[in-house]
């Protein structure tokens, strides 16, 4: 099965002028959020790799949890950065 390779760091929240705006522990917070959402074994260690800021090597099923949890949970951030952490993951699973 191809493994994708994610990794929050590589997050890049840009504002409507098109500055990125430094978000220092959004790794720990997505993490921590998909950690606390987990329904799986797979997603709980996907979360604990990202909560350090590590490399996950993930399936695109994967992908798909991670996106579905980060959808149905609440959000530790703003929308706008919402939709484009949700575009991360989304071009990943068109780009491997």
């Amino acid at each position: 099965m191809e493994k994708i390779n994610i990794n929050l760091t590589e997050i890049e929240i840009k504002d409507l002028d098109g500055f990125i705006i430094q978000v220092p522990d959004l790794p720990q917070k997505i993490g921590n959020m998909l950690f606390l959402n987990a329904e799986t074994i797979e997603l709980d260690g996907i979360a604990r790799i990202l909560h350090k800021g590590e490399t996950a090597e993930v399936t695109k099923e994967e992908i798909k949890q991670v996106i579905e949890t980060l959808n149905i949970s609440p959000r530790c951030y703003k929308v706008f950065a919402h939709l484009q952490i949700i575009q991360y993951f989304t071009d990943k699973l068109k780009s491997e």
